[in-house]
């Protein structure tokens, strides 16, 4: 890859549940002109019971329309490491996930559909798929996530999941986030369709103008909000 790059934005989230800061997301979205693609990095530092810290590095690479063809994702705790590969040829839509520890390396690949969203245990990239998703204008817009429940060992494949989200205001509206005043679009998460909707309560995300980067995510108990933001270009 060409050492050519431009750092677009940087910053950094809180990781609050109930009230309590647990976690710390710093992040860069790149620019790599030459190949026209996009990249953010993030590492998220966050404190466990035992007092350790689990350390994640995410790495996730988007092509020129914001469509993501490679996700890694390394875990350590302790002496504990793991790490996760997911590589999709777009041309082809085929999928190559490894995953991999200090004891063993697992590999496993499957032809995907062609809209395609990879997950990250970074808030930084959770509205990314906005940028490359049609959404319904009328109601709930499917999207397809691809992730695992993998940990520390290899239990099974990565799977797609369908989620639900809807924006409650695409255009930007004034937002108050710490006496701050901003500009966002609310967008909603849901795990069903209006069909099957109940009293079901959204992930609520606002995000920035800036490449769909959230100010703040919300569900329950769960806070993550943005501590600084810098645009540098």
């Amino acid at each position: 890859m060409s050492q050519l790059t431009e750092i677009l934005m940087e910053g950094s989230y809180l990781y609050y549940q109930n009230g309590t800061n647990y976690s710390q997301e710093n992040f860069k979205l790149l620019f790599y002109p030459e190949q026209q693609n996009y990249q953010i990095s993030a590492e998220v530092l966050s404190r466990i019971e035992t007092g350790e810290f689990l350390k994640i590095l995410v790495r996730y690479e988007m092509n020129q329309h914001y469509v993501p063809y490679f996700v890694r994702i390394e875990k350590s705790i302790g002496n504990k490491y793991a790490q996760e590969v997911y590589k999709v040829d777009l041309s082809n839509l085929e999928l190559s996930y490894t995953f991999q520890n200090s004891q063993m390396t697992q590999e496993f690949g499957r032809t995907i559909g062609a809209k395609h969203y990879l997950t990250a245990p970074a808030v930084s990239t959770s509205g990314l798929f906005t940028l490359s998703k049609k959404f319904d204008v009328t109601g709930r817009t499917p999207i397809t996530l691809i992730s695992s429940d993998n940990d520390w060992t290899y239990k099974a494949p990565p799977v797609e999941k369908v989620i639900f989200a809807e924006f409650k205001t695409r255009e930007m509206q004034d937002y108050k986030l710490n006496n701050n005043s901003l500009s966002a679009s609310h967008l909603c998460l849901y795990e069903f369709d209006t069909s099957n909707a109940g009293a079901e309560q959204p992930v609520n995300i606002y995000l920035s103008k800036h490449y769909a980067i959230p100010y703040e995510l919300t569900h329950g108990d769960q806070r993550i909000v943005i501590k600084h933001l810098k645009k540098n270009i």
